[in-house]
């Protein structure tokens, strides 16, 4: 299945395979993660304009928005199914320095576990965007195995943790380099 799983720019060709499987989260956290606007944003967004929606996504590669790094999405399409989302930040603000790091990606609940966001990171790698940043900065919550195993997988070199405070969980940070890839 992996080898018929391709990563796309986000497109209003792809509205169907978006919208169905955004229809199918039941999380308002996985629904703000896959439209990727922030914790702000308004969750039906991607649903009343799809076309603007795609546009604001594409824009962020040069303008990002208030508070925000420029960054490049993709989508994970398998046979007209949305199964994925990734992103690489291009620079790291104080934010993502801590929590988010360059790379952020989730897979659709019907599809984890199946090697999906270890491929998609490990495309995302060879990408020029990324290698020309030479070393990549990834995070994920102390209890997200799954997310850690993820990143040791394609290479990336345990560095610390981040105690963020008692209301949220502490964040683990790794490096990639890109020059190997």
């Amino acid at each position: 299945m992996i080898h018929e799983i391709s990563l796309h720019s986000p497109s209003t060709l792809l509205e169907g395979a978006y919208i169905n499987s955004f229809n199918k989260l039941s999380l308002k956290s996985d629904q703000l993660n896959w439209i990727y606007l922030g914790n702000d944003a308004e969750i039906n967004t991607p649903i009343n304009n799809f076309n603007s929606y795609v546009q604001v996504l594409l824009k962020r590669e040069t303008e990002p928005a208030p508070g925000f790094v420029c960054d490049t999405i993709w989508w994970a399409i398998y046979k007209n199914q949305m199964v994925g989302r990734i992103a690489f930040r291009h620079e790291l603000n104080d934010f993502l320095k801590k929590i988010g790091g360059h790379i952020g990606y989730i897979v659709h609940p019907e599809w984890r576990n199946k090697g999906i966001a270890t491929w998609m990171l490990k495309e995302v790698l060879k990408t020029n965007k990324v290698k020309n940043v030479k070393k990549i900065l990834l995070t994920c919550d102390v209890c997200n195995i799954a997310s850690e195993k993820t990143i040791i997988r394609n290479g990336g070199v345990f560095e610390k943790i981040i105690d963020l405070g008692p209301s949220r969980p502490a964040k683990k940070h790794f490096w990639i380099s890109t020059e190997l890839k």
